[in-house]
């Protein structure tokens, strides 16, 4: 049981008074999962983008977002709202966006278009504007301020056939070894908190066709972070299979309420999941890895076989939620064939 000094119930009582305020302080962007299907049609995840105050000071209500696909502009935009989170305007047809910048409509929170009025799903015809290819399309964001500074963030398209089989994967305490250790140390270059064996485990499962999905409550603005985190990691000669990163979009101080204070994660996670499985036909997700209840509730809650999904210990023992028998990595490595068929891809 772990117990908590005085001092750290205070600062869990301040954090959640003040994630309650627009503490979107950093900016990130989540990855997003685009799926076609046979007829050539695109369908994608939300494009959850987060300009935060650290890069854009100004009101950010107004801020046009220019996007970059595979290193080419494409001719769709997005637009900021008062706390810096992107979105598509819906009122132009053709999906581009030719707002400009009012400083003191921002200012005074006037910017906001009505909910009707905005989305952050594109549809199949802004998408087919990409020029996606199969696999990884890098995204870039773009903003260029009223001052002319030009800020930006990155994330990745992962484009995928509807018949892709998806394995998904908590991070803090399941790659990593804590929940807020492995939040923490990462920041402070101690990356190797993670449990043995995961890379190894996570790249054969990937080798079999699999997409590995990386599903965190860690916050948006650490996007970047949680990326070269995960791709860090290695097992000689295996690396981390490369796969969607999503994180929670509220700002640190709200991931950290929803993880530690609140205790409701599972909410965030299901309805993420939830997005992801309505892009394909039937549900793609049969496996996932978690270290807490809220883990293994969202993935129940999609109906993966309780056989495949895995409560990860502290200790690297493994349980599955259906057998209620014990395993570990190494165990896991050698039915990997079994357990996760040969896909084809």
């Amino acid at each position: 049981m772990v117990r908590l000094s005085m001092s750290a119930i205070c600062v869990l009582i301040f954090i959640g008074d003040i994630a309650k305020a627009d503490n979107n302080f950093l900016t990130g962007a989540n990855d997003i999962i685009a799926v076609v299907d046979e007829d050539g049609d695109i369908k994608a995840s939300p494009f959850n983008v987060q300009f935060g105050k650290k890069d854009i000071w100004l009101p950010r209500s107004g801020h046009v977002v220019s996007l970059e696909v595979n290193e080419k502009d494409v001719p769709v935009g997005m637009v900021l709202d008062n706390e810096g989170q992107a979105y598509f305007p819906t009122l132009k047809s053709d999906g581009s966006s030719n707002r400009q910048y009012r400083f003191w409509s921002a200012l005074l929170g006037m910017g906001n278009p009505s909910p009707k009025h905005r989305t952050n799903s594109a549809t199949s015809s802004q998408l087919s504007r990409f020029g996606l290819q199969m696999g990884s399309n890098p995204i870039l964001y773009r903003v260029t301020t009223s001052s002319g500074s030009i800020v930006t963030t990155s994330a990745v398209i992962h484009l995928m056939n509807n018949t892709a089989k998806l394995v998904v994967s908590d991070i803090d305490g399941t790659v990593t070894k804590s929940n807020i250790q492995g939040m923490l140390l990462p920041a402070l270059g101690l990356s190797d908190w993670k449990h043995d064996g995961v890379v190894e485990l996570y790249r054969k499962i990937a080798n079999q066709g699999y997409q590995i999905v990386y599903l965190t409550n860690r916050a948006i603005g650490q996007s970047d972070m949680t990326r070269k985190y995960i791709y860090s990691l290695a097992e000689a000669p295996y690396k981390m299979p490369r796969g969607p990163v999503l994180l929670q979009i509220e700002s640190l101080l709200g991931a950290l309420q929803t993880e530690v204070i609140v205790g409701q994660p599972e909410v965030n996670k299901i309805a993420a999941l939830n997005r992801v499985k309505g892009l394909f036909p039937e549900n793609p997700f049969i496996s996932g890895f978690g270290n807490k209840a809220w883990d293994i509730l969202a993935y129940k809650a999609l109906n993966i076989n309780p056989d495949m999904i895995f409560s990860v210990g502290e200790d690297s023992i493994l349980i599955s939620e259906g057998t209620r028998i014990f395993t570990n990595y190494l165990d896991l490595m050698e039915r990997v064939s079994i357990m996760y068929p040969l896909l084809n891809v």
